[in-house]
C-alpha cells in the first residue's frame, strides 16, 4: 500500500510495540523492593515510547533533536535507577575513561563540522549516554553477575544505536543500514537492560 494515510498509524504502532511489550513484561514480572526504583524504570519506558513518536513522524532535524530530549530523559531516569551509593576506587573506572575519550574524539571527527547549533544539545546528549554506561560498568560487584552483564551489554547496544543515528542525521544519511540496524541495537538494548533488571532481584517468571 503505498497510500500514506494508510502506512502512517501501522509506523507508530510498530514503533512503539517493543516497548509496549517491554513495559508489560516488566510490570508483571517485576518484584522492585523500591517503590521509588520500580516507578524508574517505568518512567525510563514512557519516556522512551514518547521519544519513539516523535522520531517516527517527520524525519527532521528539529524531531532528532526533541525525539533526543526524551530519550536522553529516559536514560537518566536509568541513571538514578542503577545508581550506586558505595564509594568506588578510580583505577577500577580507568578503563571506562579511556573507552570514552576514545569514543567522544571519534565521534566529535566525524560529526563536529555539521553540528551547527546543535553542538552543545549533542554534547550533553552524550555526557548522558556515557554517565549511563559509567554507573552500568560501576554496577560490578554490587548484583549478581546475570544482571550486570546484561544491563551492561544493553547499554553498550543503546550507545551502537545513539552513536548510529547521530553517524546518520550528522555525518551520512546512508550510513551503515541504518533503517535496519539502529532499530534492531535499541531493540536488543532494550530487552537486555529490562531483562538485567529483573534478573538483578531473581523475580523473572520462568512458567
Amino acid at each position: 500500500i503505498k497510500n500514506s494515510q494508510f502506512r502512517f498509524p501501522f509506523r507508530y504502532i510498530s514503533k512503539t510495540f517493543l516497548i509496549l511489550i517491554l513495559l508489560l513484561f516488566y510490570i508483571v514480572n517485576q518484584k522492585e523492593k523500591s517503590v521509588f526504583n520500580y516507578r524508574l524504570v517505568l518512567l525510563a519506558l514512557f519516556s522512551f515510547i514518547i521519544g519513539d513518536l516523535v522520531l517516527v513522524g517527520e524525519n527532521t532535524t528539529k524531531s532528532f533533536a526533541i525525539g533526543g530530549v526524551f530519550f536522553g530523559i529516559a536514560k537518566a531516569f536509568y541513571i538514578v535507577r542503577f545508581r550506586n551509593k558505595k564509594d568506588f576506587y578510580i583505577k577500577n573506572l580507568l578503563p571506562f575513561l579511556l573507552f570514552c575519550f576514545i569514543y567522544m574524539s571519534l565521534m566529535m571527527n566525524f560529526i563536529y563540522s555539521k553540528l551547527g547549533l546543535y553542538f552543545i544539545p549533542t554534547l550533553i546528549y552524550l555526557f548522558v549516554v556515557l554517565l549511563l554506561g559509567q554507573i552500568a560498568y560501576l554496577r560490578k560487584n554490587e548484583v549478581n553477575n546475570l544482571s550486570y552483564y546484561l544491563v551492561l551489554i544493553g547499554v553498550l547496544f543503546s550507545m551502537a544505536s545513539d552513536s548510529i543515528a547521530f553517524l546518520k542525521s550528522f555525518y551520512d544519511s546512508s550510513f551503515f543500514y541504518h533503517k535496519y540496524t539502529i532499530m534492531l541495537f535499541y531493540s536488543l538494548s532494550q530487552y537486555l537492560i529490562v531483562l538485567g533488571i529483573l534478573k538483578e532481584n531473581n523475580t523473572l517468571v520462568t512458567s
